[in-house]
């Protein structure tokens, strides 16, 4: 009762916060977003809808935001009209995919794809949200201090489980003992920490590292650098003892994007930060390695061509096979749909991005998905190329394409992460900042004088 009564103290605190300040109530939000995880491992039943005690806090941002909202909404569509098209047509294959979902669950079970409808739409605002709330460049770097730090401190609990501290906020939710991964020649004991899941504990630890990465690269050799430094070791510990390898991905595809969006701006000291946390992250691997417990971890992270073909497919060959082009509606692959429906109903087995939107949206629905993707990825692509103005860097535009861009590959390579509602907020609240980026220089403009106010008469 008494980690319930905190929660909903954190909340109803924070809804009220966001009418008056919905930029600190965004703050509030995350940190709901972290500790509902524990809590709810700690509440009796661990029920469900604590997961998404942020989207009420989140619902109450887009309320106090809503004006806002819309006035940038048409501000967006107008400055990026190909992405707005091509959504229009992802949006239409959407509404046909939930209509399938009602033939297969039937009228009786409308909730399943109501849920799946509602996640999907879900990072639309939270997009539109990050495009508003990105006003000026250093608060994109405030939120970033201020994740590094509560993500450092509650993968605390990550080390906690590993050493077997026993508590019921440690560990998977609803899970007695020990979670394994069964590979060839290996058993894995996969960690959650505070969070509910290894997946969510491994995609923090990864987002993380990534940030601590870019800072560190940002600070140099400088004396504000060794903080990133530990950070970035820190979180990509925690991204090995997770158990899953897409979280050791997600922080290798970050470095790639960010070393080649950002090659022709490296100075020496950015060189040097880099060559450092290379060699923080390599000395992580090497005392993993070293230990005949750890190793294991090391060992799960290696992965094939083959496997990382079969993933990025994500089983779309099998899925047109079993279910025909129309696929079997929203829903049927979605996480979660069972507390909502009370019932086993999940029919889809595909954990690949691409295998999940082929059963749900269909062949056609698949197609204006990636188009809409397309869309999206040459505009963040001209972002993230131009050069610095007074009002905004280069370095800010990479580090978000950077984190784009390795949250994509990690939705292809796994899409069930993203039904939490934390992890999918986060990443369009990214998305929406980097577009805001290209904007800032206007915002920074004073605004003009009024039509028919005369200027102050000069001697």
């Amino acid at each position: 009762m008494i980690p319930l009564i905190l929660l909903s103290g954190l909340v109803l605190v924070s809804i009220a916060i966001a009418l008056v300040d919905w930029r600190r109530a965004w703050i509030l939000a995350i940190l709901c977003g972290v500790v509902q995880d524990p809590l709810r491992k700690l509440t009796t039943g661990t029920p469900v809808w604590m997961t998404f005690s942020i989207v009420a806090v989140y619902a109450a941002i887009l309320v106090a935001t809503q004006r806002r909202l819309q006035a940038h909404g048409r501000e967006f569509a107008k400055r990026f009209a190909s992405i707005s098209s091509s959504f229009m047509l992802f949006f239409f294959f959407l509404l046909l995919a939930a209509a399938n979902g009602l033939f297969t669950y039937g009228i009786a079970l409308w909730k399943a794809p109501l849920l799946s409808l509602f996640i999907y739409l879900l990072p639309i605002p939270a997009m539109l949200f990050g495009y508003l709330y990105l006003d000026r460049e250093d608060r994109i770097y405030n939120f970033l201090r201020f994740y590094a730090v509560l993500t450092s401190v509650a993968l605390i609990g990550s080390i906690l489980e590993y050493a077997r501290v026993q508590s019921r906020a440690l560990g998977m939710v609803a899970q007695t003992g020990d979670f394994i991964r069964h590979l060839p020649g290996i058993q894995i004991r996969m960690i959650s920490g505070f969070y509910r899941a290894p997946d969510i504990m491994g995609w923090h630890a990864a987002t993380l590292a990534a940030i601590a990465i870019a800072m560190a690269v940002r600070s140099g050799l400088g004396r504000n650098a060794w903080p990133w430094f530990l950070a970035a070791g820190w979180g990509f510990y925690n991204c090995m003892i997770s158990g899953r390898r897409k979280a050791v991905y997600y922080v290798a595809v970050f470095a790639l994007v960010f070393a080649w969006r950002f090659a022709k701006r490296l100075k020496p000291a950015h060189i040097a930060a880099l060559v450092a946390t290379a060699g923080v992250l390599t000395y992580v691997v090497h005392q993993i390695q070293s230990s005949e417990e750890s190793s294991v971890y090391a060992r799960g992270a290696v992965t094939t061509e083959k496997e990382l073909a079969q993933r990025f497919e994500g089983g779309v060959f099998e899925t047109v096979r079993q279910f025909g082009i129309m696929g079997a509606g929203l829903g049927t692959a979605t996480q979660g749909i069972q507390h909502i429906t009370g019932s086993d109903a999940n029919i889809g087995w595909q954990e690949g991005g691409l295998g999940k939107l082929t059963i749900e949206l269909g062949v056609p629905g698949l197609l204006a998905a990636i188009a809409f993707g397309i869309a999206m990825l040459r505009v963040m692509m001209r972002i993230s190329k131009h050069p610095d103005i007074p009002e905004s860097s280069q370095f800010v535009r990479v580090t978000l394409f950077a984190l784009v861009a390795a949250n994509m590959a990690n939705f292809v390579a796994s899409a069930q992460a993203y039904t939490d509602p934390v992890l999918t907020l986060m990443t369009a609240f990214f998305v929406g900042c980097l577009f805001a980026t290209a904007t800032l220089d206007e915002r920074a403009a004073p605004a003009p004088e009024p039509a028919g106010v005369l200027a102050p008469a000069t001697a």
